[in-house]
């Protein structure tokens, strides 16, 4: 039995994509919607995306690149999440850019834009694997970071061990100036197995005044460099998110630096909150950008009629 279509005169196609995952259940899931917010009201791009309440919706629209533009496909985007419009949003620029890949037929190389509500400019393009599979990089630019100390520092502290439950063996605390002004970073020592914690995580998020924090630690076990989980204010992500891409513009050249990373080496990062997701970064100390690679797996399509 088929169903009739509805009589709404309004509809537009979309795909839930995991983002920095090529997994059904892992990554980080985003709504890519092809409903032009140029010409939609943010009332009803508010309502679609609390309608999906997924981490992050993106809502496009194909623009024609300028006669001087060297990229092969141009989209404006805007960004929300189920509660509110974000300004950016990397693992929804990844999942959007699978999509491009594929509807598009693009082929390695090939180089999409992005432009934001603010003008922003973010490019994407592909990048085969060493087993023919497809990653996503972009490049984002780099956090400067400024370490915690004082009074702050134990403030932070006190927190990250209340809402972790447990006493953290912590090395480091820094926060990010312009424009990651909102980042705070905290090192802990590897026993202290971040993925099994039980973490209050909208607790977290809320009392230490960061909209991001980012719980890190260094990784032995030659899967990757380090591992990080991070958590937000949010309630619709339930404190975590899954994965933060935007985070790792501070976590990449901290461990880069850290570790010692030759420059332009592959950086391995892992992100082991529940549903995980593996990134790869690869940074140059006189480069004021870092580049960023992603996986991305379509689980579902979809129309939807308003």
């Amino acid at each position: 039995m088929s169903l009739a279509p509805p009589s709404h005169t309004s509809k537009f196609e979309y795909y839930l994509v995991n983002a920095f995952s090529d997994k059904p259940f892992g990554g980080n899931p985003a709504v890519v919607a092809f409903l032009n917010p140029k010409e939609t009201s943010t009332e009803i791009l508010v309502e679609v995306a609390a309608t999906f309440r997924q981490p992050m919706t993106v809502f496009l629209s194909k623009q024609t690149p300028s006669a001087t533009d060297t990229v092969t496909e141009k989209y404006a985007v805007r960004y929300f999440t189920a509660e509110h419009e974000a300004h950016l949003c990397i693992h929804a620029t990844v999942a959007a850019a699978k999509i491009i890949f594929q509807m598009q037929g693009l082929k390695e190389g090939d180089l999409i834009e992005f432009v934001t509500q603010s003008d922003e400019v973010l490019t994407a393009r592909m990048v085969m694997g060493e087993k023919g599979e497809e990653w996503t990089e972009i490049e984002l630019t780099k956090a400067q970071i400024v370490q915690v100390q004082g009074e702050e520092e134990k403030i932070i502290s006190d927190i990250i061990q209340d809402c972790f439950g447990k006493q953290l063996s912590i090395h480091h605390i820094a926060k990010g100036i312009e424009p990651y002004h909102h980042y705070l970073l905290v090192e802990v020592d590897e026993s202290d197995d971040i993925k099994n914690c039980n973490v209050r995580g909208l607790e977290l998020g809320e009392r230490t005044g960061f909209g991001i924090n980012a719980i890190t630690a260094k990784s032995s076990t030659g899967n990757e460099h380090f591992t990080s989980r991070v958590f937000v204010p949010y309630v619709s992500l339930g404190g975590e998110d899954h994965v933060c891409g935007s985070a790792h513009s501070l976590l990449g050249p901290y461990w880069a630096k850290k570790q010692r990373i030759p420059d332009g080496e592959q950086i391995k990062a892992a992100q082991v909150s529940h549903r995980g997701g593996d990134l790869r970064l690869f940074s140059v100390k006189e480069e004021s950008k870092l580049k960023m690679r992603g996986q991305a797996v379509v689980i579902s399509t979809g129309v939807f009629f308003f």
